[in-house]
């Protein structure tokens, strides 16, 4: 049968729409996601070696991105992968070596003594005993690392005084007692670091206000006031950043209804009204 004779579709019938708080979280935006990230880096390395030698000049250009979800993934890959894979240990009960390696650990990458105990058995393969004999006579200030690491994300990743002590106690692995003296010993101006993160969240992933607070707040564990300030205080052209974030939306090949629903969605990019019309009227512009 031709295109011609194909019988035509039964039109469907428009469902009732549901209310705003009946319908599902929906996902954050594609473009925050790490795997989505990687992908466009593998896309551009390809694409630069079946062009390369050829006189075609290809400029792709990719949005940066740094959220307090990514920057938790980097920061996590930071701890389990420092050097190439070693092979089989040759000697896992050498109780001396895996004290070398302790120390290493303790002076060098200010690993809390669990972190060090679980490094040595699970990658570097010394026997549970011998972990346990490198990490009892090794003579560490694991106050002193947890405040080290504590430097570490303040510096790296503006993070508030919340999100480090977690950090700390979770992913690094030191006692309370030890996260809450790196706290308590930090120069850390929680206003400042949100400031930062703001800025970061307005001109690198293009939120809005709310979603910039929300981020700062749920994510990044800011308290309230301390992301109220953080907001209040950032120059910002909340029209000009819903354009900026309905034209990366846009280039993920979403259609102009997914981009709008998207960009006014309480759980997406959270845009007002006006600024989500300024957005769609001057997208193809």
């Amino acid at each position: 049968m031709s295109n011609a004779e194909q019988t035509p579709q039964t039109p469907k019938t428009p469902q009732t729409p549901v209310p705003p708080w009946m319908q599902p979280p929906e996902e954050k935006p594609i473009y925050k996601k790490v795997w989505f990230w990687i992908a466009i880096a593998v896309v551009a390395i390809l694409v630069f070696a079946a062009t390369a030698g050829s006189n075609i000049k290809l400029t792709i250009g990719v949005p940066k991105i740094e959220t307090a979800g990514i920057s938790q993934q980097l920061n996590k890959m930071k701890k389990t992968i420092k050097a190439p894979k070693k092979p089989a240990n040759p000697d896992p009960d050498n109780h001396k070596a895996a004290l070398a390696q302790a120390q290493d650990f303790s002076e060098l990458l200010y690993m809390s003594k669990q972190g060090i105990y679980d490094r040595l058995t699970s990658v570097d393969k010394f026997t549970p005993e011998a972990a346990q004999y490198a990490v009892d006579h090794l003579k560490a200030d694991y106050n002193a690392n947890a405040l080290a690491e504590a430097k570490h994300y303040q510096k790296r990743m503006h993070m508030s005084k919340r999100g480090i002590y977690d950090e700390l106690t979770s992913e690094d692995k030191f006692t309370p007692e030890a996260a809450q003296y790196a706290v308590d010993n930090l120069q850390a101006d929680d206003n400042a670091a949100a400031q930062a993160k703001a800025k970061h969240y307005l001109e690198i992933t293009h939120e809005s206000k709310e979603g910039i607070y929300y981020d700062l707040t749920s994510e990044d564990k800011f308290t309230p006031n301390v992301a109220q300030h953080a907001v209040d205080n950032l120059k910002a052209d909340y029209k000009a950043t819903a354009l900026a974030a309905a034209k990366d939306y846009q280039k993920m090949h979403m259609s102009p209804a997914e981009i709008q629903h998207q960009l006014a969605s309480p759980y997406g990019s959270k845009f007002t009204p006006e600024e989500v019309a300024y957005a769609m009227q001057h997208l193809n512009q």
